[in-house]
């Protein structure tokens, strides 16, 4: 990859990561006037921006000379939803299971399945949020951010403790950005 869009791509990450963090950060207790908006509004934030790094990277294989069949089977792009179109009938299947609502006509398989799968995101909802490697990535995405605008001290108050003093040791070992040896 050359140099320049390796560094763009970067950036880009860099940003989704922050916006990503954001969703987390508005899902806490204390931010219950406002998530809804702000978690939606950095969803789809993050979800744009690494739109923007592929698009980014699909326009560097096109231009190198990958065939557009080819350089659409990597976009994934018979998977591509558009968030215009708003929730789906699937997406309101998914979140009836989730929130344990009535159980959808069974002779639609698909809406079935929809519902099923959100019946295990509240199946381990219910389970203790001792992931360790779930831990370490919120961990490493609160860390980050509170380095980045120079308040470590506010994670202890709107994390759990245990959330809070990871995030802080995240925090701590980061170094100031420096920049980049020619």
């Amino acid at each position: 990859m050359p140099e320049p869009l390796r560094r763009a791509v970067h950036e880009l990450v860099s940003e989704a990561v922050l916006n990503c963090q954001e969703v987390l950060r508005y899902t806490e207790p204390d931010q219950a006037h406002d998530w809804k908006r702000m978690t939606l509004i950095r969803a789809t934030d993050a979800a744009d921006t690494m739109d923007m790094a592929s698009m980014l990277i699909a326009a560097y294989c096109q231009k190198t000379g990958t065939a557009l069949d080819t350089l659409a089977s990597y976009l994934q792009t018979r998977q591509q939803r558009s968030r215009a179109a708003g929730p789906q009938d699937k997406d309101r299947e998914e979140l009836a299971g989730i929130l344990s609502d009535p159980v959808p006509d069974q002779d639609d398989q698909a809406m079935s399945l929809q519902f099923s799968w959100g019946q295990r995101h509240a199946k381990r909802a219910l389970t203790p949020e001792g992931d360790p490697q779930k831990l370490f990535t919120e961990a490493c995405l609160y860390g980050l951010r509170a380095k980045l605008c120079d308040d470590v001290d506010s994670l202890d108050s709107y994390l759990p403790p245990q959330m809070a003093v990871m995030a802080r040791r995240v925090a701590d070992v980061l170094e100031e950005p420096q920049p980049a040896q020619a």
